[in-house]
């Protein structure tokens, strides 16, 4: 990517981000929708129970990246809104897709 990533984007390592996203489960859509307190917000289908709604925030971020879900995964804020999900990928992500 060229250019300045959002702000609720950082960069962790050479192959490694971390996106800071503020999870709406047990909505109509899966989507991302903007930025809510610096973060991105992310609503999906899945209710929050047994993972689902984390597991569902990965894949939609996963699939807007154009990458394949092990490359995504929440890693912190397992049971809350405010949630931080790394990104592992050998070229940094066009991050432009989540605008």
């Amino acid at each position: 990517m060229t250019g300045v990533a959002p702000a609720f984007i950082s960069r962790q390592g050479p192959e490694r981000w971390t996106v800071l996203v503020w999870a709406k489960p047990g909505g109509s859509v899966d989507a991302v929708d903007g930025v809510l307190d610096g973060r991105l917000m992310v609503k999906v289908r899945a209710k929050a129970v047994d993972n689902k709604a984390n597991r569902a925030v990965a894949a939609v971020l996963a699939e807007r990246l154009g990458l394949r879900a092990r490359q995504v995964e929440v890693v912190s804020g397992l049971t809350g809104r405010r949630k931080t999900v790394a990104v592992t990928a050998p070229e940094e992500p066009d991050w432009g897709v989540l605008a």
